[in-house]
Formats: C-alpha cells, sequence, structure tokens
C-alpha cells in the first residue's frame, strides 16, 4: 500500500478529497490551508488565494467530512499519534539509502519503521490509521501535533509493506534535507520508545 503525501496540510487530497475545480482552489496557498483556516478566512473576508467565502467554507466542509470518514472507529491515540502511538509495538528503525546516479556514493532518502504487528492488525488498518491521522491534521494543523511525527512532514511519501512480524512504513523524500529529519524523527522515536 502506498500513500503519498506532499504536504501535512493538503492531506485532504491523499484521502481524494474533491475540491471545486476553480482557479483559487488549483493555487498552493489554498490547497495548504486547514478547516480552521478556510473558516477564518471566509468569516474575515480577507483572502490571498483569490477564493471567495462560499469556496473556503465549503473547503472546510470538505476536510472535516474528509477526516469523519476516515477516523471512523479508530482510537484517539491512533488518530492524534499514527501508526507510531505504541512505542512498544515499534521493533526498529532503518535508514533508507540508495544512490540518486550508479557511481555516486549512496545517500539518505528517509527512514523504515517496522512495527510489530498484534491481533487483528492489517496493512489495510496500518493504512487508515495514516489515513486518519494525515485527515485530523489537515483539518487542525500541525500546531498541536507530535514532534516526532514522520508522517507530517513535508515533503515526505508515506508507503506501508508487510513483513514476516508486522509492517515496514517508509517515509521517504527526494530532498537531502527532508530525509535526513526524517531519519532524526525516526531515530527520536526508537530513544523515546523506553
Amino acid at each position: 500500500m502506498s500513500i503519498t503525501k506532499t504536504s501535512a496540510i493538503a492531506n485532504a487530497l491523499v484521502l481524494g478529497v474533491a475540491l471545486s475545480s476553480c482557479a483559487a482552489t488549483e493555487s498552493a496557498g489554498f490547497r495548504h490551508m486547514t478547516a480552521a483556516d478556510h473558516e477564518r478566512a471566509a468569516q474575515s473576508g480577507q483572502d490571498q488565494t483569490g477564493a471567495t467565502a462560499a469556496e473556503h467554507l465549503q473547503a472546510a466542509r470538505d476536510l472535516r467530512a474528509a477526516e469523519q470518514a476516515a477516523c471512523a472507529e479508530v482510537p484517539d491515540i491512533d488518530r492524534n499519534q499514527g501508526p507510531f502511538a505504541r512505542r512498544d509495538r515499534i521493533v526498529a528503525i532503518e535508514e533508507i539509502r540508495d544512490r540518486v546516479y550508479p557511481k555516486q556514493p549512496k545517500q539518505t532518502f528517509g527512514v523504515a519503521v517496522y512495527i510489530r504487528a498484534t491481533l487483528g492488525t492489517t496493512e489495510q488498518w496500518v493504512g487508515r490509521v495514516i489515513q486518519c491521522h494525515l485527515a485530523h491534521y489537515a483539518v487542525i494543523g500541525t500546531a498541536g501535533a507530535p514532534e516526532t511525527s514522520l508522517l507530517l512532514t513535508d515533503g515526505a511519501r508515506i508507503s506501508i509493506s508487510s513483513t514476516q512480524v508486522g509492517f515496514r512504513v517508509s517515509v521517504t523524500s527526494a530532498d537531502i534535507d527532508v530525509a535526513r529529519q526524517l531519519l532524526g524523527k525516526g531515530r527520536s522515536l526508537v530513544a523515546n520508545a523506553s
């Protein structure tokens, strides 16, 4: 399962939320707004994206609807902290390295977090927890997010795969600075697991 993410605030796009097709909704500024940002823009009448108050209100409703759909039956701890909420289930982390060009030294592309499976947990469920986590922060913004949240890192790509004892959640970026930030957050997950 692969979940593509390019911005912490544009998470609703990951969930397939279709916003209206006007020119304003195509702007990066509009797509990066939280539901609360859209509501404030609609109420204040001040808008830097060129969107109308109605478009902002519709976008806020769409983000909230996406969160409600993605987070149905997902426990609050998983919604707030994602699949890494239960640190005792984190088995290991691994730096993801690869070459951009064949003769070039390998460089950091991100981190893989290995999660031990528990009864009833499937790859689809882990993906749903991730989608819920992303949708939740698309609504409220990342100000209250855990510092170690790999998933909310701008420019990150997320993928999930099954292993023999659980799941591998890979969070990568082609941007070397973002990749190093991801690795640091991954290491913090293990350091804080004790």
